[in-house]
């Protein structure tokens, strides 16, 4: 009984890009649970087709794309749908339509929706129990270990299409980025940066069977664009400075006694400005404040190259070429300027707000 009526009060929403009797058994087994609002987002399918007019029949919403625009656009649309035209719904619950999530595994979700409303909810696979290909194990770690690093939060199956989003989160969903695989690992990140709770639910997901519109190279580059973006221009800034150190150092009177150390102070700002500006209107995206974000920007500058120096001198006694060392040390530093850069200097006011003490509960 509690199940059912946790389930009544949330929007299921189901996105798809292909027609599978897999989705019409999970709405007939949610619907067996009580689930009231199932919204289905065709995402570029032909609408008159007896699949769909089977799935309205049934009583499940459907919502129309007129192209197949992905993933994140499909998911946005279909929580804009429940938002705009369901009452009394306190949250949204996301899931696959492919087979791999169980009606069972989403009335866990809504059950710890209703326990846990200021929290998202996240469905864990369990990789020793569900039937998941090695190279989704693979990238999945690889994924959580990269928002480990970029968000200091763990989160243990940044992948999982199973999740439980409260009400108050609508905005945030609205106003993330992206419209395919991308939009996911955006959300998770903005959650992130908003200090919201992650809580996480163990599900048996068979991904064994499960067809999949992810495109290796294209999706796999928009999940990572912003910091393969902020490596891009990092090393084009590097190769920068280093021709604007020759053109100095050549033009500079030889006689001069800071001949070099001129040069390299001209040369680093130069680049360092042109990195600003790159970095704020490409990378981030952000044009907030544009004297603040410059001032972060030259402190954390000078910090990093400060603290490469003083690591590398600090390291001289290690029996490795100082070369290495100091390619090692400036790796590990530019992870930190990455993020630093993404949570302070570039930091969206806005979108950092603190959670309400008041639906953090």
């Amino acid at each position: 009984k509690n199940e059912r009526n946790s389930c009544m009060s949330h929007a299921i929403i189901i996105p798809i890009y292909c027609e599978s009797r897999n989705t019409i058994s999970l709405c007939n087994e949610l619907q067996n649970f009580g689930a009231e609002h199932i919204v289905v987002v065709n995402d570029g399918l032909n609408p008159k087709s007896e699949y769909f007019n089977e799935l309205t029949s049934m009583g499940c919403h459907l919502v129309h794309l007129k192209n197949n625009n992905g993933k994140g656009a499909s998911l946005k649309a279909g929580i804009k749908y429940a938002h705009d035209n369901l009452y009394n719904i306190t949250g949204y619950i996301t899931c696959d339509a492919d087979g791999q999530h169980t009606a069972n595994d989403v009335m866990k979700i809504s059950r710890m929706l209703d326990l846990r409303n200021g929290s998202l909810i996240l469905g864990k696979r369990d990789y020793k129990k569900s039937k998941m290909p090695i190279n989704i194990r693979i990238g999945n770690r690889l994924s959580s270990a990269y928002f480990k690093v970029i968000t200091g939060k763990s989160c243990r199956d940044t992948q999982t299409g199973l999740r439980g989003i409260p009400a108050f989160l609508y905005d945030t969903v609205m106003k993330t980025k992206g419209s395919r695989f991308d939009f996911e690992m955006n959300f998770l990140t903005k959650c992130a940066d908003m200090r919201v709770p992650f809580y996480f639910v163990n599900i048996i997901a068979d991904c064994s069977n499960c067809s999949s519109n992810f495109r290796l190279i294209k999706d796999t580059y928009l999940i990572y664009r912003t910091p393969l973006r902020f490596a891009t221009a990092s090393i084009g800034c590097t190769i920068i400075d280093l021709v604007l150190f020759t053109i100095f150092a050549y033009i500079l009177p030889s006689h001069m006694f800071f001949n070099i150390m001129l040069a390299t102070l001209m040369a680093r700002v130069v680049s360092g400005g042109i990195n600003f500006l790159i970095n704020r209107k490409v990378i981030f995206g952000n044009t907030d404040n544009g004297a603040k974000q410059a001032l972060r920007f030259f402190i954390l500058f000078f910090c990093i190259m400060c603290a490469s120096s003083l690591i590398v001198s600090a390291l001289w006694f290690l029996p490795i070429p100082v070369t290495l060392t100091k390619a090692i040390v400036d790796l590990l530093l530019w992870t930190v300027n990455y993020k630093m850069q993404r949570i302070w200097v570039f930091k969206d006011s806005n979108r950092l707000k603190r959670t309400p003490r008041s639906k953090r509960n």
